[in-house]
């Protein structure tokens, strides 16, 4: 069980994290990003491309796929199906 006292670090340990290692982070957890993830953490990219560039460039050094989310399911259309209406239902 976590105390107040863990849950504060991990709160200021959150707030240290770049916005990019924390995108990474999600890769690593959920074995894929979304496009939609990377522009949640690059709100703006027309601002930088390059940087974006290097973003997609390091995801694929780190073996973390990316893609639409549809690109992302596994399983056999009928799971597919079954899984999307649990989500929404």
């Amino acid at each position: 069980m976590q105390t107040t006292m863990d849950l504060d670090l991990n709160i200021e340990e959150n707030h240290q994290t770049s916005p990019i290692a924390r995108l990474f982070q999600l890769g690593r957890e959920q074995s894929y990003l979304t496009y939609d993830d990377v522009l949640r953490f690059v709100p703006e990219p027309e601002k930088d491309l390059d940087q974006l560039d290097r973003i997609f460039a390091a995801l694929i050094s780190a073996g973390i796929p990316f893609g639409d989310d549809i690109d992302h399911l596994e399983g056999t259309e009928e799971e597919i199906i079954k899984e999307m209406e649990i989500e929404e239902g």
